[in-house]
C-alpha cells in the first residue's frame, strides 16, 4: 500500500486500477527497473528471422545490414542482445505498450517462420 489515489488521497494497493473510495481510474506505468530489465532481455524473434524482425522493430539500418552476406552474422547477434534497447530508442514508438506488443508480436512471427520453413523442408524431403 505505497501508492496514493489522485482524486481523493487514499492509500490503495500498487496493483488496483481503481480507487475503492472514489473509483478514479489510475494508470498502471511498469516502473523503470522493469522497464529495464525487458530492454535488456534477448529477442528471440531476432535470431530466428533476423530480417524480418529489424524491419518490424523500425531498425532499418539494421535491416538493410543484415542482406549483406559478411554483416548478417554480425547484425544477427547484435539484435539479439541489443535489439530492443535500439528498437526502443530509434523506433519512434507511441507508448511502452505498442513497444512491448510489436516486440512479443515479432517474437512469435520469429516462431512461425522457423515452423514454416521446417515443414517446406520436410515435406520436400518425404515427399
Amino acid at each position: 500500500m505505497n501508492r496514493v489515489c489522485v482524486s481523493c488521497k487514499k492509500q490503495m494497493d500498487d496493483w488496483n486500477e481503481h480507487c475503492g473510495r472514489c473509483g478514479f481510474h489510475v494508470e498502471l506505468v511498469p516502473d523503470d527497473t522493469i522497464k529495464a530489465r525487458y530492454l535488456r532481455g534477448p529477442s528471440l524473434g531476432a535470431v530466428l528471422f533476423t530480417q524480418g524482425w529489424a524491419f518490424g522493430a523500425r531498425l532499418y539500418l539494421w535491416f538493410l545490414l543484415s542482406l549483406v552476406p559478411v554483416f548478417g552474422i554480425i547484425v544477427l547477434f547484435i539484435c539479439l542482445f541489443f535489439g530492443r534497447r535500439l528498437s526502443w530508442k530509434q523506433g519512434g514508438w507511441a507508448s511502452w505498450e505498442d513497444f512491448v506488443r510489436r516486440m512479443k508480436m515479432m517474437d512469435i512471427l520469429g516462431g512461425f517462420w522457423i515452423v514454416f520453413w521446417m515443414s517446406i523442408y520436410l515435406y520436400a524431403r518425404f515427399i
